[in-house]
């Protein structure tokens, strides 16, 4: 009985050993700082993905493994993303689940995303954020609401795309947005969807968008809206209502 208890328990640990230094997964480098036990208090990991200039941090107050599976349940998570070892986003929730596996993070409870851009930052907040590390994608299905010192947006979803460059795209679904500052001449937007690439000072809408400031009331198949001079640069098939 003894035997067959140690046999098993070598196989444990071993089965650990290898979904930790697997070297043929694209999820390459792993250093996991702390041994992977069923249970980990304070983690701290850094990955780093292979042939890509991304590398990512992830630090939680605990972290559970599920069945001997590559999947962790956290709990008070901390996400940071690099993009050539200059900091690129950071996110926080109450719990998350990591699957190696399928190198996918999904943030659940009070997420809070942080972009940062040249000399400001976009704080994104939802109740749900999955992240794919493989892609460089963050997603969401539920409400959304986007801020920044400019303006604040709300959407039934986002995607956020990073190409080869590090530029991050926006894409925000069923999406209104207006500026901070609620005086006679702030504007109002909202569009089927709403396409933000950062850095910029513009926004992209598409589909029964609409653009509103002071007395006038612009409707058009596409805006292209620059939320900074508070000037439309672009529109299709656009018509203007005076009040």
């Amino acid at each position: 009985m003894k035997r067959i208890s140690f046999i098993l328990l070598v196989f444990v640990f071993l089965g650990l050993y290898l979904f930790t230094y697997n070297s043929n997964s694209s999820f390459l480098d792993k250093e996991i700082k702390q041994t992977l036990f069923t249970s980990v208090s304070k983690p701290s990991w850094k990955i780093e993905m292979q042939n890509t200039k991304d590398s990512f941090e992830l630090h939680s107050l605990t972290a559970t493994q599920e069945e001997n599976k590559g999947v962790f349940l956290l709990d008070e998570p901390i996400f940071r993303s690099y993009w050539e070892n200059k900091f690129k986003s950071t996110a926080s929730s109450v719990y998350a689940i990591l699957d190696l596996a399928e190198e996918k993070l999904l943030m659940t409870n009070n997420v809070h995303l942080t972009i940062t851009e040249r000399d400001e930052k976009i704080d994104l907040f939802s109740e749900t954020i999955n992240f794919d590390m493989r892609n460089k994608n963050f997603r969401s299905k539920n409400q959304v609401q986007m801020k920044s010192t400019s303006f604040r947006l709300n959407s039934n979803g986002f995607d956020l795309f990073q190409n080869s460059n590090g530029v991050n795209e926006l894409i925000f679904s069923k999406a209104a947005f207006e500026e901070n500052n609620a005086s006679k001449n702030s504007f109002y937007g909202e569009a089927d969807l709403i396409i933000y690439k950062s850095p910029s000072d513009t926004f992209t809408l598409k589909g029964s968008a609409e653009i509103k400031f002071e007395s006038t009331l612009i409707s058009a198949e596409e805006i292209e809206f620059n939320f900074k001079t508070k000037k439309i640069i672009s529109s299709k098939r656009s018509k203007i209502i005076k009040s």
